[in-house]
């Protein structure tokens, strides 16, 4: 199974490591594969050239 680009970082909204689906507060696993923050410093990392 092939994982989306953005979890090679760690989520800074759940503290999900990376490689791993993004949860809920409880740790439950959500609806959406991944918060809308992990994706924004997934995109800011990547504009900036950082290797995650």
């Amino acid at each position: 199974m092939t994982h989306p680009p953005e979890w090679a970082i760690r989520c800074p909204w759940c503290n999900a490591p990376p490689g791993q689906r993004c949860t809920s507060p409880r740790g439950r696993r959500l609806a959406i594969e991944t918060h809308d923050a992990r994706i924004t410093a997934w995109k800011t990392a990547a504009q900036n050239g950082a290797s995650a």
